[in-house]
C-alpha cells in the first residue's frame, strides 16, 4: 500500500522503485477515487 500526496509523487515514485529494477517483472495500480476513509491507519488482524 502506498500513500501519496499527488499522482505527479506516485509516478515519480513509481519510475524510481520499479521501472529502474530489473527484478520488477510487473506491477498493479489501483486508485482510489473516492475518499473510502480518513486517515493514514491500516487495522491489521491477527
Amino acid at each position: 500500500m502506498v500513500v501519496v500526496p499527488t499522482m505527479t509523487a506516485y509516478e515519480a515514485l513509481t519510475r524510481r522503485l520499479f521501472f529502474g529494477n530489473h527484478n520488477v517483472k510487473r506491477f498493479r495500480t489501483f486508485v482510489a477515487m473516492d475518499r473510502v476513509k480518513v486517515g493514514l491507519m491500516v487495522p491489521l488482524t491477527g
